[in-house]
């Protein structure tokens, strides 16, 4: 019976995380418009529209010569979130709650500056004290403490040397502090480490231009304006492919962003729209991988969590999907918790009591309440011997559901087993 509750259960979040693909009857428009301080229009702003209630929901949009673009709402009463980018300003990120059935005007103002090198998302790696020592690095920083912050983003990229954010935050503080050769020399590794950004690159061109080495701040000059040209190129070719995908040619979507990843492959809405266009394809695997891509930098980006577990989801590999619902726990703890216990059951009736095991503690990492799960460990302690661990899991099962129709079986089983030891 527990199967088939779960397989329920499975089946009725799966249509309400992956709702249909086709299109809705337009619900509400914006007509937005950008400006810079002086209340002056900002042309060529990349505006992009998602919504953390309509995972497979995003826009892409360019502001013309007016600063203005507009944007199509299939769906109300919902938040729709924006992002606007704009090299020489500081992004900006807005949240905003739509309910009119109609057309509505707004204004954004952005500001002049580069993007900040040091801090952002917590950088993913398999080093806990890596990631510990960035974190550190990060609050230093921001207290202007540069010493102490260049010596935990040295001990960052000691525990972990492929660490592309802390190279490229050692490259900020080092330069801060007239440290000159060892920036050049963090930026050369955040560079080989997939590094694109243009602080970073222009920290480079700055340290050597300090050390007075002509040939290498040339050479570094020319990759900060041809990186800067391909950047701009990517963000062209994505916008075509956010059209595309618009429009219903997920074909031609998936090929344009795929286009614009091999310029720039670190470019994360290009990363978003080909794991949605695949995944709308079939290509389940491929867009698994597009969505994974992007949580390796930003652990925490909802969109790619979302698209990930319906890829893996729809691609039928268990281990990957685990995976997911475990990154899913964050944003869906009851399908995440759900989804994983569903694999713990298939593991118990398939007599794979190791796999079970591993499964029912991961969901009980989500939700420690959850009653069945101490009952069937409980089963599996018993297997294997594990009178002490059954009996504490057996008291659990009791103290969290009473009256559970198992509940005297476990009463029995727990005495049987008090008796024994």
């Amino acid at each position: 019976m527990h199967s088939k509750r779960c397989a329920m259960a499975w089946i009725v979040s799966l249509f309400l995380i992956a709702p249909g693909l086709a299109f809705a009857e337009r619900q509400g428009t914006l007509i937005g418009k950008v400006l810079d301080p002086d209340g002056k229009p900002i042309r060529g702003v990349t505006v992009t529209v998602t919504s953390p209630q309509i995972p497979k929901f995003q826009d892409v949009e360019t502001t013309d010569k007016r600063g203005m673009f507009t944007v199509g709402f299939d769906q109300i009463d919902v938040t729709y979130h924006y992002r606007f980018d704009m090299t020489g300003y500081q992004s900006l990120e807005v949240n905003q709650e739509w309910h009119l059935v109609g057309t509505q005007f707004f204004e954004w103002t952005m500001h002049p500056g580069a993007p900040v090198v040091v801090g952002g998302a917590v950088p993913a790696s398999t080093s806990a004290p890596a990631v510990d020592a960035f974190n550190l690095g990060v609050a230093a920083f921001k207290a202007k403490d540069y010493a102490t912050a260049e010596t935990k983003f040295s001990e960052a990229v000691t525990h972990d040397p492929k660490l592309r954010q802390a190279w490229e935050a050692l490259t900020a503080v080092q330069l801060q502090l007239g440290h000159d050769k060892e920036a050049a020399e963090a930026a050369e590794k955040a560079i080989a480490l997939g590094s694109t950004e243009e602080p970073v690159l222009t920290a480079r061109w700055q340290a050597y231009r300090n050390l007075k080495d002509e040939a290498k701040a040339a050479e570094a000059l020319k990759d900060l304006e041809r990186i800067g040209r391909a950047t701009a190129e990517a963000k062209r070719i994505h916008n075509e492919g956010a059209a595309l995908l618009k429009a219903g040619d997920d074909v031609g979507a998936a090929a344009k962003f795929q286009e614009a990843l091999d310029i720039d492959p670190n470019l994360q809405p290009s990363l978003l729209g080909l794991a949605t266009a695949d995944l709308k394809l079939g290509r389940n695997a491929d867009a698994a991988t597009a969505a994974e891509t992007v949580l390796k930098a930003d652990p925490k980006n909802e969109q790619a969590i979302r698209l990930r577990y319906n890829a893996c989801l729809a691609l039928g590999d268990k281990t990957r999907l685990i995976d997911a619902l475990v990154g899913l726990a964050p944003v869906e703890p009851v399908l995440a918790r759900d989804g994983i216990l569903r694999l713990a059951f298939d593991a118990y009736d398939a007599n794979d009591m190791a796999l079970a095991k591993e499964r029912f503690d991961k969901a009980l990492a989500i939700d420690p309440n959850y009653p069945q799960a101490y009952y069937f460990l409980a089963l599996i302690d018993v297997g294997d011997g594990a009178t002490a661990e059954a009996k504490v899991h057996l008291e659990r099962f009791l103290q969290l559901a009473p009256n559970d129709k198992e509940a005297n079986s476990a009463r029995e089983m727990l005495k049987y087993l008090n008796k024994k030891s």
